[in-house]
């Protein structure tokens, strides 16, 4: 679910926020840290435990203590900005995931461990994929809404682009054709 979570939280945070100042390269990583790193811990490291991709990094837990822990250390600037965009990221990954509805994971520790998925993951991992159209056509959304903001901004041009990849900025006004 790559595009899904980086297109959806793209468009909630510029729905949102409205922020164009925010550090979307900061936004993006958050928006699949939560994959990243629960992933390969539960179904590679541990996965005689758990078996799944929704470990510790899926509760509300964690980003709360990230963000407290951001908002802490920081002093209100650019830099502050950017960790607090990351968190954010990470909460609209929450959401685009529906996380709410497994509260054993959303709200660990408070209801006891993470409960175990179906072993093993990654054989049954393309059947899961395969059986739910809904995951195909949040994929699909995520990516014609990056594909969209891309020419829309005019991020197929070097100029733009570089300028992108170098402050973590996205262009303001929509591009000219």
């Amino acid at each position: 679910m790559l595009f899904w979570h980086l297109g959806g939280a793209v468009w909630l945070f510029r729905w949102i926020f409205r922020d164009p100042k925010v550090d979307v390269r900061f936004l993006l990583l958050g928006a699949i840290l939560s994959d990243l790193i629960d992933l390969p811990i539960g179904t590679l490291l541990l996965a005689d435990r758990y078996s799944t991709g929704e470990l510790w990094f899926h509760s509300l837990t964690l980003p709360t203590v990230y963000m407290a822990i951001v908002l802490l250390t920081t002093r209100r600037g650019r830099r502050r900005r950017a960790w607090m965009a990351l968190g954010v990221g990470w909460l609209l990954h929450l959401l685009l995931d529906g996380m709410w509805v497994d509260q054993e994971v959303f709200l660990w520790p408070f209801f006891g461990d993470i409960p175990r998925g179906e072993a093993p993951y990654w054989p049954l991992a393309w059947e899961r994929a395969l059986s739910d159209p809904w995951r195909w056509i949040e994929e699909a959304a995520g990516l014609a809404y990056l594909i969209w903001l891309w020419f829309a901004l005019g991020l197929n041009r070097p100029v733009r682009r570089s300028m992108t990849l170098q402050t973590g900025r996205l262009p303001e006004h929509v591009a000219e054709a």
